[in-house]
């Protein structure tokens, strides 16, 4: 890897899940794509994880607000790991979502996004947490995507699946099905399409970029027969789209458009909900796939799965999605133009 080095933070997730270990094989892999990296979580379960995987383990810098990323490299400098601790020694149930647990991985990524608004890392890679254990906690937030969208000041960010040259946006996210038809709102949809326009551009370099949009109902409504979505909502946000200057297509029935995506010559999709999307991204590559936020001052990439409490610390889990978003990450960073990154 050719270049200066990407100050990273990487969140490790909920200590009691597997954030923890594939953050430890990350480590022992020696891998690090160009990354300076600086994990944010439980020292506790990363110095343990870390001693398994027969990696080195990190120097600890406790938690708090003076915390800066000057003190952050300047330990990263020394060739050793760093992991800025807010688990502060709290004993963490095993084997499923805690207060504790939601506490700890929760209080890691507010560091991230402060350090990330002050402008010492150029990029957050985070680990998998449990909305369960951040409800116990007392977030309200329904997941990453959510609070870094508050914590950072990014109302209209998009959550956005990433396997190799596909791109999936999740208009909708984590809402229930009954509740889609009437969250697709011109609005909604146009804002979501302008963001992807505008990261696609920043973020991979892409100068003309074309975004093909997904039906709600079943043959993209069939003329009104089998919905009335398409024609009420989607069809004229992608006129009002193209009236902007943005090259945006459809709406293309779902159950065609996902297939061979190499030769559409499209670079995103955006899905309306969270199955439509979710479904064909996991079939294209689950284990090196990647969840990022766009619309964030900062880039934002995270591993595509949970925190698997049933399997952590059993030596079982694949750390190629944590690889993948670390690799994303850095990419990401070095597209954007030079003057982007000193306004992140």
């Amino acid at each position: 890897m050719t270049g200066r080095r990407i100050p990273i933070a990487l969140t490790i997730g909920d200590p009691a899940g597997i954030g923890p270990e594939i953050a430890a094989a990350l480590l022992a892999s020696g891998e690090y794509f160009g990354a300076d990296i600086a994990l944010i979580g439980s020292a506790d379960a990363m110095t343990a994880a870390a001693r398994k995987a027969g990696a080195a383990v990190p120097h600890v810098i406790a938690a708090a607000e003076s915390v800066t990323g000057a003190a952050l490299f300047d330990a990263l400098a020394e060739d050793s790991p760093v992991i800025v601790d807010t688990g502060g020694g709290r004993d963490v149930p095993a084997g499923g979502p805690s207060a504790v647990g939601g506490a700890v991985s929760g209080e890691a990524v507010e560091t991230a996004a402060r350090l990330a608004a002050e402008g010492f890392i150029e990029g957050i890679v985070t680990g998998p947490i449990s909305k369960e254990a951040l409800g116990l906690a007392g977030y309200s937030y329904i997941g990453h995507t959510d609070m870094l969208s508050a914590l950072l000041d990014a109302p209209d960010c998009q959550m956005i699946m990433v396997s190799g040259a596909m791109r999936i946006v999740i208009l909708t996210r984590d809402i229930p099905l009954a509740d889609v038809p009437a969250a697709v709102t011109m609005k909604r949809l146009m804002t979501g399409v302008k963001v992807t326009d505008a990261a696609l551009r920043e973020l991979w370099g892409l100068k003309n970029p074309r975004i093909d949009i997904a039906a709600l109902n079943p043959h993209g409504g069939d003329g009104g027969v089998t919905g009335k979505e398409e024609g009420k909502v989607i069809v004229p946000a992608i006129a009002a789209l193209i009236e902007d200057g943005i090259d945006a297509r459809g709406p293309f029935p779902a159950d065609t458009l996902f297939y061979h995506p190499e030769r559409r010559g499209c670079d995103a999709f955006v899905a309306l909900y969270h199955d439509q999307g979710m479904i064909p991204f996991k079939m294209s590559g689950f284990d090196r796939g990647v969840n990022m936020t766009i619309g964030l001052p900062t880039v934002r990439t995270s591993v595509c799965h949970g925190t698997a409490y049933d399997i952590a610390g059993r030596g079982e889990a694949e750390s190629g999605s944590l690889a993948a978003a670390l690799e994303l990450a850095v990419t990401c960073c070095r597209t954007r133009a030079p003057e982007r990154r000193a306004a992140g």
